[in-house]
């Protein structure tokens, strides 16, 4: 079933859009296949909070949650930016960095060996400590 669907991934740019929905809902008669509906943003906690306590997952875990467990792995493996931005079907590559920057440890890694090497020619640069 397609449905048309408000997609505000990029929020500077909201569109319209097709999409599948993943998590269907009985509508009112609730006879059949019929009467499947796209959960709504509204309906989503209803739906979901006594299967959520059946199997114990702790309060502020969301179905967005796999989501960022989804990109950070693909991070930490080793993903770029843009791998990253079409698997989360993100707008742009800045969509994807501005959330996870600081997930990427290369990034990290890499500011600090620029330090420690520029701080590593620092005696070249400077006075040896014996002048001072």
């Amino acid at each position: 079933m397609e449905i048309e669907i408000e997609d505000e991934t990029d929020p500077g740019k909201p569109r319209r859009r097709k999409a599948k929905p993943v998590f269907l809902w009985g509508g009112a008669t609730g006879s059949g296949l019929a009467d499947l509906a796209p959960i709504h943003r509204a309906d989503r906690s209803h739906a979901r909070s006594p299967a959520v306590r059946a199997v114990g997952i702790p309060k502020g875990v969301g179905l967005h949650c796999p989501r960022h467990y989804f990109a950070t792995l693909l991070i930490h493996e080793g993903a770029s930016v843009k791998t990253v931005q079409m698997a989360l079907g993100h707008s742009t590559p800045t969509v994807t960095l501005n959330t996870y920057v600081g997930e990427w440890p290369e990034a990290q890694d890499r500011t600090r060996a620029l330090v420690d090497n520029a701080l590593g020619l620092v005696p070249r640069m400077c006075p040896p400590l014996d002048a001072a």
